[in-house]
């Protein structure tokens, strides 16, 4: 168990620079179905104008994080991150600026509480 525990820290402690395949098997291991581009290519073949405001901004995340995980694990340069999520993540920004906005907890709070003292 203690050797399982150690090479996982040391999977961690990798520079960014260094190891690539190394950060990019880690990321096969957390997300077993990985496919490289397949995120974006499955936001981009939705019908975005047909999803809720929060499933485009679930799906936002989930590329925001993808990206992220890109650029931290598996070393690779921030055009190249451009590229692979620059797409999908523009088209749900351009749909999400169509919308309403949705308020955060913060502001749903804040929201009730000024509709509480209403009453």
């Amino acid at each position: 168990m203690n050797s399982t525990k150690s090479n996982i820290a040391g999977i961690f402690d990798i520079p960014p620079d260094e190891h690539a395949a190394r950060r990019l098997t880690l990321l096969r291991l957390l997300e077993p179905d990985h496919v490289p581009g397949a995120l974006a290519a499955s936001v981009l073949a939705q019908n975005l104008p047909g999803l809720h405001t929060r499933q485009l901004l679930a799906q936002l995340r989930r590329l925001r994080a993808a990206q992220s995980n890109l650029l931290h694990y598996a070393g690779a340069t921030e055009t190249l991150a451009q590229q692979a999520f620059g797409a999908a993540i523009d088209a749900l920004k351009a749909e999400l600026a169509k919308r309403p906005h949705v308020p955060n907890k913060l502001e749903a709070r804040a929201l009730r509480q000024a509709a509480a003292k209403q009453r």
